[in-house]
């Protein structure tokens, strides 16, 4: 069964205003996401590239931006590509506002500091399909994140495809390939919250959904079918295993909400952001990579780097 990914890229232009909001209501996986690329990424002293293929409006990609990395995002959904480019827009008028101070000031310590916290600009902004080859340049990023495609594939052969063609991005030997998956799991505790009757309601679509993790239905309340793919920690690595063992090990698979997946993290936003950190700490350090703790992810990210 092959996807419909005009299908996907207009069921996140219905939903645009959530993906602009999402992560800063789930910071978990925010932070965790975040600790997992920064650590993984080459060891350099000079800017790496990224490439950053689904990210969406960038909620991942600007904060890469700002370690000073060069980062391009790609995104299937126009809507989600013209939101990251009014925060490229944003940040260019807050930048030439500040510049604009800093020429009415003399302290030239003040100019270094303010040039050293300056908000980074990515270097582009495109709409684009996982599934096509990329118009980026092969064999030329350190870091390659594919964090939302695997979400909405249904074929393993176009999961196949979207990796391999995110491996031919990184450099070989040292580039770094950061893929998402979406946990059965997480469909299930969500539908124990939203609604618990569902599972009996639509029982023969759950057999056959929780055989091979297909989730392929009419959405009433969007007006459009919704396509997924949802998965767990063992069929991640048989799949990676299977079409990559000979292009690229497998480093670490980690939950990306550490133990507190469907929704357990909603509080601690509120809490600023000292206890956010520290939570984030916990959950990275301590609950995101035993095998006992990666059926509470909402999202699995498997860490590869290309052989």
């Amino acid at each position: 069964m092959s996807t419909a990914t005009d299908n996907v890229a207009k069921l996140y232009g219905k939903i645009a205003s959530f993906e602009g909001t999402r992560l800063a209501e789930h910071p978990m996986e925010r932070e965790v996401t975040l600790r997992t690329i920064r650590n993984h990424l080459p060891p350099s002293s000079a800017p790496l590239r990224i490439a950053d293929i689904g990210g969406g409006p960038g909620k991942l990609a600007f904060p890469l931006a700002d370690d000073g990395h060069h980062v391009d995002l790609v995104d299937l959904t126009p809507d989600l590509v013209l939101m990251a480019q009014q925060e490229q827009q944003d940040r260019r008028a807050a930048a030439s506002s500040k510049t604009a101070s800093r020429l009415d000031s003399d302290d030239g310590a003040e100019k270094k500091k303010e040039k050293k916290k300056g908000r980074g600009l990515l270097q582009s902004i495109s709409v684009g399909n996982a599934l096509h080859k990329p118009a980026l340049a092969a064999d030329s990023y350190d870091g390659v994140l594919l964090l939302g495609p695997l979400y909405h594939l249904l074929g393993e052969d176009e999961r196949a495809a979207a990796v391999g063609n995110a491996l031919r991005l990184a450099r070989p030997g040292t580039g770094v390939v950061f893929c998402a998956f979406i946990s059965i799991a997480a469909h299930l505790r969500d539908i124990a919250i939203r609604d618990p009757a569902k599972l009996v309601r639509a029982q023969d679509f759950y057999k056959k959904y929780l055989n091979d993790g297909k989730y392929d239905t009419f959405k009433e309340s969007l007006g459009i079918t919704v396509q997924g793919y949802h998965t767990c920690a063992a069929d991640t690595r048989a799949f990676l295993g299977k079409h990559f063992a000979d292009k690229a090990e497998l480093i670490e698979l980690r939950s990306t909400e550490g133990i507190l997946g469907g929704g357990l993290d909603a509080k601690l936003e509120d809490a600023g952001p000292q206890v956010v950190q520290a939570w984030a700490d916990l959950m990275y350090d301590e609950y995101s990579t035993k095998e006992e703790f990666l059926g509470c992810a909402d999202h699995l990210i498997a860490v590869l780097r290309r052989k």
